[in-house]
């Protein structure tokens, strides 16, 4: 009987954070590019739109492995 090698698997960890909602993590993510300007306001739009670029972006990496 012929054994099949397998190819080693490779755990994927997930952070706490990736567990959370989508537009939780948006959110968390938009606050955190808000404090990284200062905590300026009035860019509130741009903040949440990089936010979800960024993660959807990253979402994208990971399905498309």
């Amino acid at each position: 009987m012929a054994s099949r090698a397998r190819a080693p698997h490779k755990p994927q960890f997930q952070s706490q954070r990736d567990t959370l909602p989508l537009e939780q993590r948006i959110r968390e993510r938009a606050h955190e590019i808000y404090l990284q300007r200062g905590g300026q306001d009035g860019s509130d739009l741009e903040d949440w739109l990089q936010a979800e670029e960024e993660i959807l972006g990253s979402e994208r990496k990971v399905e498309s492995r």
